[in-house]
Formats: structure tokens, C-alpha cells, sequence
């Protein structure tokens, strides 16, 4: 792994970044630049941090390979840094599937040590791009796990090379943000015939076609940023895929940077039952690269509908050519500056019961080593595809009996950012697409984006109605029915705060 500019333009280099004596500490403050300087500012810097292919590929259960041979696109760490009304936040945008909420808790420490801020102030999120590494909880293979542990041991340092690059980079800035919409995602709870309920293509079922925009430009009118926001599993490369990629997330970026010159963030929404459709597990990297351009245009339409500042149009004169030509002038309207607010709030969601550890421990080994054992005996791919899914689902189930059990309730931390007009939320978790809808149509602020894989991962949580159906989601969920709910009205309680909260230096 490597640290690298940004892709759109060249960066600053980290030694030129030069910090005051570190003030008092204080909640809620920048301490790595002055607090006196008026105005919304931004900056972004990036690291790529593609694996060795020495480092464990994927971690599907059908998947028969371990490593993989070959590199479709880097992987990247994306920082970008906002100040804005006393207040400095970061967001770390990861093309990794998941991280555990230790490891995204070293990457939001490190961040924040970097900048001399307060750890809330980062905003950790991944993409859950399906074909980087595992996470390093990952342990159904007997090999290649202290690679994985490698990997993950650098990503902090990695994340904060970014961030000191974005700082480096920060600069008066505009911000805007719109809204678009695209209809590639599809449901991806299909009942399969015999009833049981698969994770494929449910083209009648719900998926939230919300497209978010937030532009940010720099004061003289060049581009800066990007966020995106789309719910989609990225989830095309699939088992039989042999090469390291951001599948659509990170083809989308691209589209979006060569497109506006922006370098671009992507904030996954609430995608537990939502894919690609019939489009998804493939090998075949024009597919990831047809979505990702699909949805980049999009997001670039939007973008470009965006004027910094906005500005209204009258008409200044009858301008004699060959014809008379009304001649109209765009006269730029004055918009306070965009604040910059974080708040986070524990949402205590229930649990289901788990069986018990010792039980599942001892399953998860045993179908570990039934499954080493068919590797060494180079049995046919169809058994150690079977005992490979056998040996993650036993995994999966030993890790919630070791997290969650014996426990009726777990706090999971609810992050909102806000920049200007523009809010992220994001949770630790998979949240189905019908909360994401519910959150977004009760929020008070005029653009609202809502997501899970956010300060790490915990697990899906399904609407209440789909327990009774089964499927992935619902069998591999720790969390009750009643998680839904709490998600919800936890979410828009706290967004209604954020609304409320006076934007002021030193605020918090």
C-alpha cells in the first residue's frame, strides 16, 4: 500500500504542513489550524490502499480461491476535511467491504490525532465493496490471516496521511447540494421457487432511487469535491471474481472525476436489501464499469445543475445583431456561509438471542478444518465451494454468539454531519432500504442522506415484516424486529436536534 495525491489535480506535500503550539482541548474545535479564519473552507487528499496479493481476496462463501491474481482497480482511502462555523469535521471514505468497529475506531483515532481533533469529528464510512479484503474479524480460512491483520494494522496510518494531505489542502470554499435519481439498483430478496427467499432479484420489491449530490468548489470556482450518495450493493464482482476491485462504487468515482475534475467521495446508503440485480456475481469487470458510468452521469447531471454560488438571471438589454438578442445577466444571490455541525447519539437497539459460545465455537472449528481439510486433499471445487459457505456461516454464527450474546440490547452509535443545506447520517450497521426511505421523508433539513457502514459493522437490520420470510439478511441479523423502529425514530429525533443546535464556535 502505497500513499498517493489526489487523481484530479496535484496535492500538497505532507511537508509542507506546518501546525501552531496545540491549544486547550476542546470538544468540538479544530486545534490543527486557527479557529479565526471566516468562512467555509475544504480540502481532500488521498491514500491507495490496494492489498499485497498475499492479503486474503473477497471472503465469499462460494468462492473457491483465497488470493487474488490480479488488480481491476486501486482500492483508495479519501479524505476530505470541512471548517465552517467554528467547526471541523473529517470524512474518511473507505473502497473496503466492512471494518470491524475496533479498526474503524484506530482509523477515526489516528485521524484525529493527525489533526489535533476530536474523534467524533470523523466521519469513517466504506463503500462495502465486495471484491478488497475481507474484514479482518474474517476467520473461516485457516491461512492468511495474519496478512489480513497486517493490512488492517496500516489502514490507520494510511487514512491519516490522507486526512494531513486534505488539511494541507484546506481552502476557501462554496458548497451546494441537489438531488438526482437512478433506477439501476433492484430488491434483492427474491423468493425463489419453493418459497425460500434468496439474495438475487426482486424486481417488484422496494429500493430507494435517491441520488444525493454535495458540490464543493473552491472560492476561485475550480472544482474541489464530490459526494455522492446511492444505495446499491456493490456486490457485481462476485465469488468467481479473481481480481482486486472497487466494483461500481469505484468506477463511479472515476466517472465522476474525469467528468467534473472533482475528486469524489461516496457514501453508501441503507443497501441491506437492495443489489444489482441479475447484473450482480459476475466475473466480467464491463459490467461494474457500465454501472458505475451510469450512475456517475447522473451524479455529474446533478452536479452541473449546481451553480457556486446560486445565481438569479434578469434580463439586461436588447442586445441589435441580425436579430434582436435579449441579453440576460446571472447576478449571484448571498447565502450564509456553510456550517459544519457534527452530533452523535447512542441508539440502543435490541437483540436476539444467540446460541451459546462454546456450542458455536465448537461448529465454527469444526467446519473450519472440514474445510482445510478438503483444500489439502484437493477435492473437486463443488465440495470446497460447499464447505467453504459451511465454514463462513459457522464463522458468522461463533462471532454473534462471542459479540452478542447474553446481552438484550446493543448501543450503536448514530453519526450526523452536516454541511450546509446537507446531512449525513450513518450507523455501524446494514440497515434495509425502507428505513433509509423513512428517515429521509421525516428529516427537517433540506437534504438528507442516511446509511450504515459507517464506524464499522455490526450486522443487517431488517424491516419488522421480513422476519416472518427468512433469508440472509434476516438469519445472519443479531438485531430484534424491533431494531427497525429504534433506527428510525432515534435518527429523526437526532436530526431535529442537529436542526436546532445554534452554529457557533466552540459549540458542544
Amino acid at each position: 500500500m502505497r500513499c498517493a495525491g489526489s487523481s484530479a489535480r496535484a496535492s500538497p506535500s505532507p511537508s509542507t504542513r506546518c501546525w501552531g503550539r496545540a491549544p486547550e482541548r476542546r470538544r468540538g474545535r479544530a486545534y490543527g489550524v486557527s479557529q479565526n479564519v471566516p468562512g467555509f473552507r475544504a480540502g481532500v487528499g488521498r491514500a491507495t490502499i490496494t492489498p499485497p496479493l498475499t492479503v486474503p481476496h473477497a471472503g465469499w462463501g462460494a468462492q473457491t480461491h483465497l488470493y487474488a491474481d490480479g488488480i481491476e482497480t486501486d482500492l483508495w482511502a479519501t479524505a476530505l476535511v470541512v471548517a465552517g462555523g467554528g467547526e471541523m469535521a473529517v470524512i474518511v471514505d473507505l473502497d473496503l467491504v466492512a471494518v470491524s468497529p475496533e479498526d474503524a475506531q484506530a482509523v477515526r483515532s489516528a485521524v484525529a490525532r493527525a489533526l489535533r481533533i476530536a474523534p467524533e469529528q470523523v466521519r469513517v464510512q466504506e463503500t462495502h465493496n465486495h471484491a478488497g479484503p475481507p474484514p479482518s474479524t474474517w476467520a473461516w480460512m485457516e491461512e492468511g490471516t495474519d496478512a489480513l491483520k497486517r493490512y488492517y494494522g496500516q489502514l490507520p496510518d494510511l487514512a491519516a496521511g490522507a486526512a494531513r494531505m486534505a488539511l494541507g489542502d484546506l481552502r476557501p470554499a462554496r458548497a451546494g447540494a441537489g438531488s438526482g435519481e437512478s433506477r439501476v439498483a433492484v430488491n434483492r430478496r427474491e423468493a425463489a421457487p419453493g418459497g425460500r427467499v434468496v439474495t438475487g432479484t426482486n424486481p417488484g420489491g422496494v429500493i430507494d432511487p435517491h441520488l444525493l449530490v454535495v458540490r464543493i468548489d473552491a472560492r476561485d470556482g475550480s472544482p474541489l469535491a464530490a459526494i455522492i450518495g446511492y444505495t446499491m450493493h456493490p456486490t457485481t464482482m462476485g465469488p468467481t471474481n479473481r481480481r482486486v476491485s472497487a466494483d461500481w462504487p469505484g468506477h463511479l468515482k472515476r466517472t465522476v472525476e474525469g467528468l467534473t475534475g472533482a475528486i469524489c467521495l461516496f457514501a453508501q446508503g441503507a443497501t441491506g436489501n437492495v443489489g444489482p440485480g441479475p447484473d450482480g456475481y459476475t466475473d466480467d469487470p464491463r459490467v461494474i464499469r457500465r454501472l458505475g458510468a451510469l450512475i456517475g452521469c447522473e451524479a455529474a447531471r446533478v452536479y452541473f445543475g449546481l451553480q457556486l454560488p446560486p445565481r438569479a438571471y434578469r434580463h439586461e438589454r436588447v442586445w441589435e445583431s441580425g436579430a434582436p438578442l435579449g441579453k440576460w445577466t446571472g447576478v449571484p444571490i448571498d447565502e450564509a456561509e456553510p456550517v459544519v455541525r457534527v452530533l452523535t447519539r447512542p441508539l440502543r437497539l435490541p437483540l436476539r438471542p444467540q446460541p451459546a459460545l462454546a456450542e458455536a465455537d465448537a461448529q465454527a472449528e469444526a467446519a473450519r478444518r472440514r474445510r482445510q481439510d478438503l483444500v489439502d486433499r484437493r477435492a473437486p471445487a463443488a465440495e470446497v465451494e460447499a464447505a467453504t459457505f459451511a465454514a463462513k456461516r459457522a464463522a458468522m454464527t461463533r462471532e454473534r454468539a462471542r459479540s452478542f450474546g447474553g446481552r438484550s440490547e446493543l448501543p450503536v452509535e448514530l453519526h450526523l454531519l452536516q454541511i450546509g443545506h446537507a446531512v449525513l447520517a450513518g450507523i455501524p450497521c446494514e440497515p434495509f432500504a425502507e428505513i433509509g426511505l423513512a428517515v429521509k421523508a421525516r428529516s427537517p433539513f433540506r437534504h438528507t442522506w442516511f446509511g450504515g457502514y459507517t464506524g464499522g459493522w455490526l450486522g443487517y437490520i431488517p424491516v419488522p415484516e421480513e422476519y416472518p420470510r427468512g433469508g440472509y439478511e434476516v438469519e445472519t441479523s443479531p438485531f430484534a424486529p424491533e431494531a427497525a423502529g429504534r433506527v428510525v425514530e432515534g435518527t429523526v429525533a437526532a436530526l431535529q436536534e442537529l436542526h436546532e443546535m445554534p452554529a457557533s464556535p466552540g459549540r458542544r
